[in-house]
């Protein structure tokens, strides 16, 4: 079962900013094609990781501000904060290898 947590633009600097774990965000849309694809990659990488990085899932066209403070142009939009500040990010589908070098690379 994915380890993911959704959030909004009220609870994005508490679940993602105010966190001691480093937090893979992933900002989406339901209509983005490219987001429906990397889904299910994110979502077992979130079983696998559990214990070391926490998901959250933000909708990008639902949450405005939080997509606007944190410069998302583009989704899905896939960024790594650690101690609440931004460490990498990358725009678009990533098959699982890739996204597993992502996240070794930042947490």
């Amino acid at each position: 079962m994915p380890n993911i947590i959704s959030t909004d633009d009220a609870r994005f600097s508490e679940e993602v900013l105010e966190t001691a774990l480093p937090v893979f965000a992933m900002f989406k849309s339901e209509w983005c094609a490219s987001c429906k694809r990397v889904t299910p990659v994110v979502e077992k990488l979130s079983d696998e990781y559990k214990d070391r990085l926490k998901f959250v899932l933000v909708d990008a066209v639902k949450n405005v501000k939080s997509s606007a403070e944190n410069n998302v142009l583009a989704i899905p939009t896939l960024v790594m904060f650690k101690n609440g500040k931004e460490t990498e990010r990358v725009t678009g589908y990533f098959p699982e290898p890739e996204l597993k070098a992502f996240i070794e690379r930042n947490i």
